[in-house]
């Protein structure tokens, strides 16, 4: 593995540490907003939760796509 390879390993594994924390953040945005399904600002928080997981996931396919080389 060259340094480039290990660069992007690097950038998964804390990618990957970030989405997890984002899933764990949407999990509680939902608990929340099923207690008070009225709240706009839950909404939009959850929103913009599941956008930044959503960003996440494709970067780090596309860095797994870098490291294999595929």
């Amino acid at each position: 593995m060259n340094d480039n390879q290990m660069n992007l390993t690097e950038r998964i594994k804390a990618l990957e540490s970030a989405l997890v924390k984002l899933r764990e953040r949407l999990d509680d945005v939902t608990a929340d907003l099923g207690l008070t399904p009225g709240n706009t600002r839950l909404v939009i928080q959850r929103v913009s939760v599941m956008k930044l997981i959503l960003q996440a996931q494709a970067e780090i396919d596309r860095l797994r796509l870098d490291v294999t080389g595929e």
